[in-house]
């Protein structure tokens, strides 16, 4: 932990705050470092007391001590910065705010564009020591069975047969059309790389944001505004390159589609250099290989972003011309189609894997699965700054209600407060009760 005995208070609030996210964020030395340069003092200071939900302004207020202008006046100058999330609710027609998570968050929009107010040179030399270094962060956040991306499976890669059975959350090109447009800004992953001097092939302006996602980059200028059309462009150049498309793991509204390569994009590299093989969640499908067809070219193993095809002799008896063959890893297949694209000989398929893979409805579904995987579930519950209201403790364990059993058990083994029971029960009485997209 190197010299955090020297860190200022605001930063170590600041890091406690943030490591009780569903990403969490451990400390090191290369962590306040990093927190040094994104966060002034002030922005630290507050950030440290900010909600881990969507708050009004008048509840941090209060909270506080602060008066609305000069929080107003903070809070939109964090935000530009990537630090804070806001968005307007309709419904009560006020803004509200809440503390962005380490991922996805302030990390992303550190460097989803060029920056002077900042240095992101060292940004990106602090970011890799302390992911790929340190490993703590990286091996808290994939940790549970809940990810937060989801791999999208190249719809040129599938057959007739196989369109027929999917559903629109599971095309990128439909959820693009859906969304009606969106943002685009720079790959955080690959600016990075760039600025730590490893610059990448692969297109750096195509991370796309959507939904409320876009509504605030385009806000903040973290990207630009960008229409449906130009974003299905951006989709098929990515399919040419060879590049995996990772979505928001959500069905309803996602707000973003990474296009994503193997030497730079973190989820991945997590995977490749850390092994922590399941850092995305995998698409419906899963890749297969007709050996009768394959002639052992090797095109679909390098063009894997993540080494699950291995090229094997056949056997002797089998008498065959070529003496390789593909083998798929089953068990790391992302089931992203990239393989298929890249064969030309007709021997790699898709094919529909035997057990269906979990999709949360919305974000407040894969926050609570993923903070209950991880142990972190007493934050969301008694987050002392601010409050849980009846409104919002229903919505909550309405979404904990409709876990499968075995999450449910997991989730009262963490809860042993008697006022959750109650509210449990009371939703229980609720057969109504419908859970809206956050």
């Amino acid at each position: 932990m190197g010299h955090i005995h020297n860190v200022k208070e605001e930063y170590l609030n600041l890091q406690r705050r943030l490591d009780q996210t569903q990403s969490g964020l451990p400390p090191t030395e290369e962590l306040y470092e990093i927190l040094k340069i994104l966060y002034k003092e002030d922005e630290a200071r507050l950030a440290a007391t900010m909600p881990l939900r969507p708050s009004p302004l008048s509840t941090i207020s209060r909270w506080t001590g602060r008066t609305k202008e000069d929080l107003e006046l903070l809070l939109d100058r964090m935000a530009k910065k990537g630090l804070v999330f806001d968005f307007f609710h309709e419904g009560k027609k006020e803004w509200y705010y809440m503390i962005a998570p380490p991922v996805v968050g302030f990390v992303e929009f550190s460097m989803m564009r060029k920056r002077t107010d900042v240095d992101q040179k060292k940004l990106a030399h602090l970011f890799y020591s302390y992911v790929m270094n340190g490993k703590k962060f990286p091996q808290g956040l994939f940790s549970g069975e809940t990810q937060v991306g989801r791999t999208i499976v190249h719809e040129t890669a599938l057959s007739e047969g196989n369109m027929t059975e999917v559903l629109s959350y599971e095309l990128a090109s439909e959820i693009i059309k859906n969304s009606q447009g969106g943002a685009v800004s720079l790959c955080f992953c690959r600016h990075e790389a760039m600025h730590r001097g490893e610059p990448c092939k692969n297109p750096m302006e195509s991370c796309t944001s959507l939904y409320t996602g876009a509504d605030f980059v385009i806000r903040h200028g973290h990207g630009r505004k960008a229409s449906a059309g130009e974003l299905l462009d951006i989709l098929a150049q990515a399919r040419e390159a060879g590049l995996v498309q990772i979505c928001d793991n959500v069905k309803n509204r996602p707000t973003y589609i990474c296009h994503c390569c193997g030497c730079c994009c973190g989820m991945l590299r997590a995977i490749n250099e850390l092994g922590l093989d399941h850092a995305v969640k995998t698409s419906q499908f899963l890749a297969a290989v007709d050996e009768k067809k394959c002639v052992g070219c090797g095109k679909c193993a390098r063009a894997c972003p993540i080494q699950a095809i291995t090229m094997v002799a056949h056997r002797p008896e089998q008498g065959r011309k070529n003496p390789l063959h593909s083998r798929i890893d089953s068990e790391i297949c992302l089931g992203c189609g990239v393989c298929v694209d890249a064969c030309h000989k007709d021997a790699m398929m898709m094919e529909r894997r035997k057990e269906r893979v979990l999709t949360p409805e919305h974000t407040l579904e894969r926050v609570l699965r993923m903070i209950l995987e991880r142990g972190k579930i007493q934050h969301m519950l008694f987050d002392d700054q601010a409050g849980l209201t009846s409104k919002f403790m229903n919505r909550f364990f309405g979404a904990l209600l409709r876990l499968p059993p075995v999450k449910r058990a997991l989730a009262n083994e963490q809860i042993k407060s008697r006022c959750v029971n109650f509210f449990i029960n009371g939703i229980k009485r609720e057969e109504g009760e419908q859970i809206a997209n956050v």
